[in-house]
């Protein structure tokens, strides 16, 4: 092709054709430029199609995020709740509101009050495209606010944590002494199990003497308002986690939306 159009050259130059040769040039970079263009352009397409199909992949991998943190929330909450109802359970026998005592639920409330339910917001996802830059690629203004602010939930969630965990800690070391040893390991290992719904519950013996263990938790010095402060921070912990998991059903439907727009 190149010799072609040389050779067309060549014979305008040879007749002494100047003005056509001269029109001949320019067209010949008016086809230059044109195909640069093109090139150009298609060069872009395949960009942003690559870009697209990025785009694609991490908004399935961030759905894939908040469904697994959805689980994981679901899972807390209930434990969250569990915990917190044995605690309430031993404050109403500390502030002799129980109609009739259940030992034994009594000590797997001491056991269990002072439970961590450590769990933080994990979303891979969203720090890569944070930490990469590449979170420009998020389309969606809608979509973009709603990730900054899980953003601002993560770091919340590691503060709200190392505050209260204090009180467990002050906890456990209060009640340490008061159930023996084979108390502790069955009721640890059996909390997998409900109390009390599950049988094995109901054939427990208790090796600690019941009134040792009402007795001991009864005569442990400003107790009832550090059992206070956990209830309430179970309880504000619960409302968090009832709230992220309504957040993450509504972040994974503007998800789904926009993979829809893409793929339509």
């Amino acid at each position: 092709m190149i010799k072609f159009f040389r050779k067309i050259r060549q014979n305008l130059l040879f007749e002494n054709k100047t003005g056509k040769y001269l029109k001949y040039a320019i067209g010949e970079i008016v086809l230059v430029v044109i195909g640069i263009l093109i090139a150009l352009q298609i060069d872009n397409w395949n960009e942003k199609r690559k870009e697209r199909n990025l785009y694609r992949n991490y908004l399935v991998r961030l759905k894939s995020d908040f469904k697994n943190f959805y689980r994981t929330a679901e899972h807390h909450s209930w434990w969250e709740g569990e915990l917190r109802d044995l605690a309430v359970f031993q404050a109403d026998f500390l502030y002799g509101q129980l109609e009739s005592l259940d030992t034994l639920k009594l000590a797997v409330s001491i056991e269990w009050t002072g439970a961590i339910n450590w769990y933080s917001i994990d979303l891979p996802t969203s720090s890569e495209l944070s930490s990469t830059g590449r979170f420009t690629l998020i389309e969606n203004d809608s979509l973009k606010t709603v990730l900054n602010n899980w953003q601002g939930l993560q770091v919340q969630r590691e503060d709200e944590n190392e505050e209260w965990h204090a009180w467990i800690y002050k906890y456990r070391e209060l009640v340490r002494n008061i159930l023996t040893r084979e108390d502790k390991l069955d009721i640890d290992f059996m909390w997998k199990n409900p109390y009390p719904d599950d049988s094995r519950w109901k054939t427990y013996k208790l090796r600690t003497p019941g009134r040792l263990i009402t007795k001991d938790l009864s005569e442990i010095p400003e107790f009832p308002g550090l059992l206070n402060d956990i209830i309430v921070a179970r309880s504000i912990t619960l409302g968090y986690l009832n709230q992220e998991k309504r957040m993450a059903s509504e972040t994974i439907e503007l998800i789904e939306s926009e993979i829809d727009r893409l793929n339509n």
